[in-house]
């Protein structure tokens, strides 16, 4: 706290505005004790004497209140309100404003209660001082907020108590009054009662020259004649009201009255009239904002589109709105979740002032006590005080943590719907370039005029393959979404489901053996027949992603079966495979939309997450269930549950072929290549001694073809599908440069790069990265691991080429003894650097020794890195922050010099080393050495 003399001094050299810019910043950091000291009565010798200082204190403060509901900043309004009316010894206007400000800034976060209470409390005030007008207006208020409460009566009884009042007293009554009045009368039907309002009112508004009171008015007649159907003298009181706000260029208003114009037009059956006054309406709507204005002549517009049987533009404008309303919908829900936060933040911030009050109270009245008996009750009333508040707080904690939780579920709900429309819409937006690229090859490929070469030919279908891919994935987001929704229809007939699993297995036999998978069905003995109530096609697509599911997640000599079996009245469909198997944890989830398993051996085989979730929401919609069972390493089993039905067999539906699998597997055939293999692939084409020699590890044969034909013609190529088979070329072949995927089956690509540099033979060899993983993560984990260089699909061939010609010349220095190494490709050689690059940190630090600004933005601006990176290079290579840092090297050098003798005192060591506070260094150095600069000395 300064003393009365420093204040003095300050004060009688400083102006008004400085003064009171003090002021401004001791509230704005809530030092309202330090605030209220400044101008208090304690300071009355000062200049401008006690009452004057004491009366500005109230002064500035209330104007902080005012200003800052004025400037929307509710609840800072609310808690220097709150503080005002605890520090303010009176009961005054200036208390009976601050009252109606609190109630106002309550009034915005709909706390009708307390500010029903601030108003009523300003009421008194005024009362005593006679200040009608204030009362009048404090009335309106409360009758304005029984409105918005929907209690109609007692809102009108209110603003009648405010209109009597100021005639009563003789003072001239507000227009605004009359108008609130009278849109309550039409509301009771007692229109003619509403008319003497309306008429007074105007004339009121006249008198006064209020322009915006006027047409308020003239819009509320209309609204009063509108109601009684009276559309001749509504049209005129609504024209002459919206021509006088676009007149004052109030745009919201006039689109009110533009809009029962419109609705008039509709009643007297003039749809052109509606049409012309919406369609030039919705756009003013949309330039300030006012989505609901906007729905609302939507609506109407579409009504009388749909009146005039002009069908095709109403659905056009229905569209239109619905995206609409959705806007306002999304708006409301973040407006109202804004208006909960900031009652809860104002019930907080009321609490907390509430704890601080009472504590001052209850520590001023044990200064006060005498006796130890009232010390003893105020203490006891003290603890029981905040026990309770203790209590209630913890209640208000956790009733804020089970609203928090239900927000986060709400955001999660919406987030996950967001991700379906995201989905939809991406799916939807690349039917358009896929018709146009599949289209266009099509047309080259059937092309009589052209001649392609066999090469040429098989990549435009692989092109034209591919883009059926991207059909199928997208048809099947659209079927989850359309499911979701319910627009899907399910077309249920009796089948015998015991033929279609015979021609599921018949079907993926040759697929199956192509794996080396042991494909089998097996069907029990059990009583009645095996039909059930299905959608044929959709319950086809259930067994083709579970079979096919089950034939990815398995390899050489596993099995997969098929079964057949009864449980009471319900038939078991069960997909069985001795594959890899779920991991237990992931089990939950496998059947939610959009989800991948984060670890699993069938790293290639990664989806989108759909066709498991496609499957369990049919499954859903045939009220039947679906279970999965699983342990990692021994297989999975996959089990339908629906109703065994029993009907004639003259009723059935008879399949003879399985349309869907049969063109879905198509589209998939050429992925479909054995993983379980012993040998392993390798292609060599014209082998030559003078060409460099490149092993590509792909998993996809399309992709490895295609890399394999961008660089056949300058170099040897061997291929591997994964890593396992391309160790096993490394071991027999000569290769100068390995080309290598990331996600790949059984052996991944960062397996593979763990391997090349663990083995002395095989880390010599540079290593360039394709992948589709594109992420900062990704890159920093491969390129860690010794690579080279790293290149993202989709890759330009022209630029494959290149990097793959850069990495072979530089190949000499690629061996990991090699000092000289331009990569960071083992660990020795990264240590290294980071020795190199602490030892420039700490040359830099020494240079400015002396320096008590050194920063460490300096140093990283030195060193060419980021502050944040910076940081944590400091951290990672010291395990201390670059403060600490600083500071050791700091410590060192005047131990350093002390020990040689080169500085006669302690403070001249200090400034040597940058420090200017002796007695600070004095500390720290003993807190690092043990002992002061004196006893080194």
């Amino acid at each position: 706290m300064l003393s009365h003399n420093v204040v003095a001094q300050e004060t009688n050299n400083t102006s008004y505005e400085k003064f009171t810019k003090t002021f401004d910043s001791l509230v704005n950091y809530k030092e309202f004790d330090m605030a209220y000291n400044l101008l208090s009565d304690e300071s009355e010798s000062i200049i401008l004497g006690g009452e004057k200082f004491s009366t500005l204190y109230y002064e500035l403060l209330y104007n902080r209140v005012k200003s800052e509901y004025l400037s929307g900043n509710y609840l800072e309004s609310i808690s220097l309100a709150r503080e005002f009316i605890f520090r303010y010894p009176k009961k005054d206007s200036l208390l009976g404003y601050t009252y109606s400000y609190l109630g106002n800034a309550y009034y915005q976060f709909d706390d009708y209660d307390i500010a029903l209470d601030c108003y009523f409390k300003a009421k008194k005030i005024y009362d005593s001082e006679k200040r009608y007008s204030e009362v009048s207006k404090v009335l309106s208020s409360v009758g304005l907020i029984y409105n918005n409460l929907e209690d109609y009566d007692e809102a009108l009884k209110y603003y009648v108590q405010a209109n009597e009042l100021l005639k009563k007293n003789n003072v001239q009554a507000e227009s605004h009054n009359y108008t609130q009045i009278a849109r309550l009368y039409t509301r009771n039907e007692n229109y003619a009662m509403a008319q003497l309002y309306l008429d007074s009112a105007l004339k009121l508004a006249l008198t006064q020259n209020k322009l915006k009171d006027q047409y308020y008015a003239q819009r509320s007649l209309g609204y009063n004649f509108f109601i009684q159907e009276k559309y001749s003298e509504a049209y005129f009181n609504y024209q002459k009201a919206y021509d006088g706000y676009l007149s004052i260029n109030s745009i919201d208003h006039s689109l009110d009255c533009s809009l029962k114009l419109a609705y008039i037009h509709y009643n007297l059956k003039e749809y052109s009239e509606v049409y012309r006054l919406c369609e030039s309406q919705i756009p003013i709507a949309y330039n300030i904002g006012d989505l609901n204005a906007a729905v609302f002549f939507s609506r109407l517009m579409y009504k009388a589109l749909i009146k005039d049987e002009k069908y095709k533009e109403a659905i056009f404008v229905q569209e239109n709105f619905k995206q609409i309303e959705d806007s306002i919908e999304r708006i409301q829900n973040n407006s109202y979740k804004y208006k909960i936060q900031m009652r809860l933040e104002t019930e907080k911030r009321a609490n907390e002032n509430e704890l601080l009050k009472q504590q001052k109270i209850a520590d001023q009245e044990t200064i006060r006590a005498q006796n130890i008996l009232l010390y003893s009750v105020g203490l006891g009333l003290f603890l029981v005080v905040v026990i309770a508040l203790i209590i209630y707080r913890t209640y208000l904690i956790n009733k804020r943590l089970s609203f928090k939780i239900q927000q986060q579920s709400d955001r999660l709900k919406q987030l996950d719907e967001a991700k379906s429309r995201f989905f939809a819409n991406i799916s939807h937006d690349l039917r358009t370039p896929l018709t146009l690229i599949m289209g266009g090859i099509e047309q080259v490929l059937k092309s009589e005029d052209l001649l392609l070469t066999e090469k040429a030919e098989r990549q435009l279908k692989t092109g034209l393959l591919n883009g059926e891919r991207i059909i199928h994935l997208t048809n099947e987001i659209n079927e989850l979404i359309k499911l979701e929704d319910g627009k899907l229809a399910i077309n249920k007939k009796y089948v015998d489901i015991d033929k279609m699993l015979n021609l599921f297995v018949k079907m993926f036999n040759s697929m199956a053996e192509l794996k080396g998978v042991h494909l089998s069905y097996s069907k029990s003995i059990f009583e009645g027949d095996s039909y059930v109530h299905i959608d044929p096609s959709q319950f086809e697509k259930v067994l083709f992603n579970l079979i096919t599911n089950a034939l990815k997640h398995t390899k050489k000599d596993d099995s997969v079966t098929v079964a057949l079996n009864k449980d009471g009245d319900q038939l078991l469909i069960s997909v069985i495979d001795s594959g890899e198997g779920i991991p237990e944890q992931n089990l939950p989830y496998i059947f939610e939309r959009y989800y991948q398993a984060p670890d699993t051996t069938f790293k290639t085989q990664e989806g989108f997450g759909i066709g498991l979730a496609l499957v369990k929401e049919i499954i859903n919609k045939h009220d039947a269930n679906i279970q999965v069972k699983s342990k990692l390493g021994q297989g999975s089993e996959f089990i339908i549950t629906i109703q065994q039905e029993s009907v004639p067999s003259e009723n059935l539906t008879q399949l003879y072929a399985l349309t869907y699998s049969d063109q879905t597997r198509v589209l998939f055939r050429e992925l479909d290549e054995p993983l379980g293999n012993d040998n392993p692939i390798v292609n060599v084409n014209k082998r030559s001694s003078d060409k460099a020699t490149l092993l590509i590890v792909e998993d996809h044969p399309e992709v490895r073809e295609f890399i394999q034909n961008i660089v056949e013609k300058k170099y040897n190529v061997l291929t591997a599908p994964n890593g396992q088979k391309a160790l096993k070329v490394l071991d027999k072949e000569e290769v100068d440069l390995i080309i290598t995927d990331l996600m790949m089956p059984w052996f991944d690509g960062f397996e593979l790069l763990e391997k090349l540099k663990e083995s002395d033979k095989l880390r010599k060899i540079p290593a360039l990265v394709l992948s589709a993983r594109t992420s900062e993560e990704d890159k920093t984990k491969v390129l860690s691991q010794g690579v080279n260089d790293f290149l993202c699909k989709p890759f330009n061939p022209e630029e494959l080429l290149k990097r793959i010609e850069n990495l072979l010349n530089r190949k000499e220095i690629w061996n990991n003894n090699n000092e000289g190494a331009l990569f960071i490709n083992n660990q020795q050689t990264l240590d290294e650097i980071e020795q190199s690059l602490l030892k420039k940190v700490e040359h830099l630090i020494l240079e400015k020794i002396d320096d008590p600004n050194l920063s460490v933005n300096y140093l990283a601006d030195q060193i060419a890195v980021s502050e944040r990176k910076f940081y944590r290079m400091i951290k990672k290579m010291t395990d201390s922050t670059p403060f600490e840092f600083i500071k050791e090297v700091r410590m060192q050098y005047a131990l350093q010099i002390l020990k040689e003798k080169n500085v006669s005192s302690a403070s001249e060591v200090a400034k040597a080393i940058g420090m200017n506070n002796v007695s600070h260094f004095n500390t720290q150095f003993k807190k690092r050495f043990g002992k002061t600069p004196i006893e080194f000395k």
